[in-house]
């Protein structure tokens, strides 16, 4: 028969051995202690529990359920971690069940919350069935694999049970040292396919994307890990390459990010665009996954491999890992439902309250992108915490995946909810919440345990389980010996989002039915943020007019500011978009004009000045000055002007003026629309003039100088005649 151990509440580290000859006479009698009698009840846990000394996990559990008709051996394999400074010894790893199933969500729910001392089940110490550890030395890891009979699992009522294991320290053999703990549902009748319970699981391919000022992705040894083989973004479509009937919900942004990564994460392209470029070639539909050629950026145009610039160790890492990531991507998506979430995963009900046409451009770059890509998906919103308020469920799309949580209605929740023809998905909020401590609630256990536990108690309910996995998530190290498991279990039907829902009639319900908690309103991404990427992406509308031959930038940017309003930008106390704002900014003042120190004209009707604009960057642009006057002064715009990479080129304005005196012209650069780039300068205008009085005075001047000549003339003419007339008398 079979004998089990209650747990007992945690202890402050004992495992040390301090007295060998003790130990060595008293192991034998415990040993058979607990072969044959049961462990004194663990008490209550009155005061909050300390963290276990040995730190425990479950990373592999082959089956995801029991039945009653269930033989052989149920085998887990973990890893125990000695997280004091003292050396522990002769540790064993014990199994443990619950007596009693839980048969409700809510049960499930509270179990979850309870403490991790709280009295949960019964170790099962039976010889054979446990692990024995080696001595743990401060800090050292050691992976444990244990094997149960079916046999000694003495529960036959339907329902989730607690199902875990306990390390014991030699010193301490009644006392749990440290533990890990999961759900395992038994159902009965698991063979009969009528009776399947339908499950449909949505995995958002999703990360927080972050910007450098200069369009570079920021910090790079994240994304090398997360991408690497072994990291999480690895590891997530791995196992989703392996899951039946699974759905994608993809936010085209992280797929951009990565590609800047495979192309060695450059900063913000202002070289040409419209050069050289080919016609693309005819091709049919698209197909529902990419391409590994359309994933993969296109090599660089330059031919002068030298004139490139080398990589940083970290940029070549990153590279490295994006590429065979991106090579994997086209696998793990084939053959899977692909959802498409709008642009950078924005914050729906921020949006919808401060700027509805930002999400509108967040939606039409994700279409842009997914069709460059070949990728054909359906329209879907799933924020990560499950609510949209009014507004944002408001701005729904018609024939769009809307999924939200359960949480997000007062009563029972529908299957699929109607607001005033706007129609959301409803998912399951405990399944999303993972598994209970102390381990990570969202490892992949305990996620896949509680996946497994709540469909189990929907089943015959006639309702199916649809599930968005976590975000953070940790998916499992070996893909296959999570999904077996899975896949083995005859009462769950992997199903598709529409073969789950099929059946299922929209539930009308009214506003008043929405729940959307203070937490969500205050965590929202702020107004000030989205102003700030509102002029982001005016910036860089204007930096694309101004470069002769970049037609690409401002989408560019526009991508980057959607990315500052995400959800995974709430947590964030900078502003990325301030950053990059600045940047634009700078490249857009690069454009300078100089002008005289003063300028006179000839005449108040008009005259001209001349000026120098000064083009700073390595590209060429095209700009127009304009000038800003009083109603004394008019001075002309200039035609549109085109000046090559770091040159400058002088013309001349034309001026007139209304009145006398001295007046200001600013002349400010602006693109071919008239929009101010930043550069700008002042110059003053006055008319070339002289008084009145001195204009009399030269004329009066003159005209006696007139006088005395034509009256000087006139007497030399009448002397010579009085002297000719003399001379002819004599």
């Amino acid at each position: 028969m079979p004998v089990r151990q209650h747990q007992a509440r945690p202890q402050r580290p004992r495992g040390r051995v301090t007295s060998a000859l003790v130990l060595v006479l008293l192991a034998p009698l415990l040993l058979m202690l607990s072969a044959t009698t049961l462990a004194a009840p663990a008490r209550a846990a009155d005061e909050t529990a300390e963290p276990d000394p040995l730190a425990m996990s479950i990373d592999e559990l082959d089956t995801v359920s029991l039945d009653g008709r269930t033989k052989g051996r149920i085998t887990m394999r973990g890893k125990v971690v000695n997280t004091t400074d003292e050396e522990w010894a002769g540790v064993k790893v014990y199994p443990f069940v619950g007596d009693t199933p839980m048969t409700t969500s809510e049960e499930l729910a509270e179990a979850a919350k309870l403490p991790t001392d709280a009295l949960v089940g019964e170790r099962i110490v039976t010889e054979g069935t446990y692990a024995a550890i080696p001595d743990l030395a401060p800090g050292e890891t050691y992976s444990w694999s244990l094997s149960v009979p079916r046999r000694l699992l003495r529960v036959a009522e339907p329902g989730v049970y607690w199902f875990g294991v306990h390390a014991l320290g030699s010193t301490t053999p009644s006392t749990a040292d440290g533990r890990a703990r999961t759900f395992l549902p038994l159902v009965k009748e698991p063979n009969k396919k009528a009776k399947a319970e339908k499950v449909s699981l949505v995995m958002p391919l999703r990360r927080s994307v972050v910007y450098n000022g200069d369009g570079s992705v920021n910090y790079l040894p994240g994304w090398t890990r997360d991408l690497g083989a072994g990291g999480r973004l690895f590891r997530m479509l791995e196992t989703g390459a392996e899951m039946p009937d699974l759905t994608w919900a993809i936010d085209p942004a992280l797929i951009d990010a990565v590609r800047n990564l495979a192309e060695g994460n450059p900063a913000r392209n202002l070289a040409p665009t419209d050069e050289g470029e080919e016609e693309p070639e005819e091709s049919g539909s698209q197909s529902a996954s990419p391409s590994a050629s359309a994933l993969l950026p296109s090599p660089s145009p330059s031919t002068d491999t030298d004139a490139e610039k080398a990589l940083d160790e970290e940029a070549e890492a990153a590279q490295k890992a994006a590429t065979v990531w991106l090579g994997r991507l086209e696998d793990a998506l084939a053959g899977h439902n692909l959802l498409a979430l709008p642009y950078a995963d924005p914050d729906l009900s921020a949006l919808a309250t401060t700027d509805p046409d930002l999400l509108a451009t967040a939606r039409e770059h994700t279409a842009q992108t997914l069709s460059e890509l070949g990728i054909k998906a359906t329209s879907a919103v799933a924020p990560p915490t499950g609510y949209l308020d009014r507004a944002a469920v408001n701005l729904l799309e018609p024939g769009a995946v809307n999924l939200v949580s359960d949480r997000m209605f007062r009563g029972a929740t529908p299957v699929i909810a109607d607001l005033d023809g706007h129609q959301m998905i409803v998912t399951s909020s405990g399944a999303a919440a993972g598994g209970p401590g102390p381990n990570d609630p969202i490892d992949a256990i305990s996620v896949r345990q509680r996946l497994v536990a709540e469909a189990a108690l929907l089943r015959g309910s006639g309702k199916p389980l649809v599930a968005v996995i976590p975000d953070g998530w940790h998916p499992p190290q070996s893909a296959a010996s999570f999904v077996a498991p899975w896949n083995k279990a005859a009462w769950i039907s992997s199903s598709t989002l529409d073969e789950a829902v099929t059946g299922h009639k929209p539930t009308s319900i009214t506003a008043d039915k929405l729940r959307y908690p203070r937490r969500e309103m205050k965590a929202e991404i702020s107004a000030d943020r989205i102003d700030t990427a509102n002029e982001l992406i005016g910036a860089g509308e204007m930096l694309q007019r101004i470069l002769t031959h970049n037609d690409e930038v401002a989408s560019d940017i526009v991508n980057e500011a959607l990315t500052t309003t995400s959800y995974s930008a709430r947590k964030g106390d900078a502003d990325p978009a301030a950053d990059a704002l600045s940047q634009v900014s700078s490249e857009l003042s690069s454009v300078t004009v100089a002008v005289p120190p003063k300028v006179i004209l000839s005449s108040m009707k008009g005259g001209e000045f001349q000026v120098t604009l000064s083009n700073e960057l390595d590209e060429p642009v095209t700009v127009r000055l304009d000038a800003i006057t009083d109603e004394s002064l008019r001075v002309a715009t200039s035609e549109p002007v085109q000046l090559d990479a770091n040159s400058k080129a002088s013309f001349n304005l034309a001026a007139s003026m209304l009145d006398t005196g001295t007046h200001t012209a600013l002349i400010v650069v602006t693109d071919t629309k008239g929009n101010p780039l930043g550069a700008h300068a002042s110059v003053p205008i006055r008319p070339s003039q002289v008084s009145g009085v001195i204009w009399w005075f030269v004329g009066t001047g003159c005209a006696l100088l007139f006088a005395a000549i034509a009256v000087r003339l006139t007497r030399r003419i009448m002397k010579a005649k009085k002297v000719r007339t003399s001379t002819g008398a004599m």
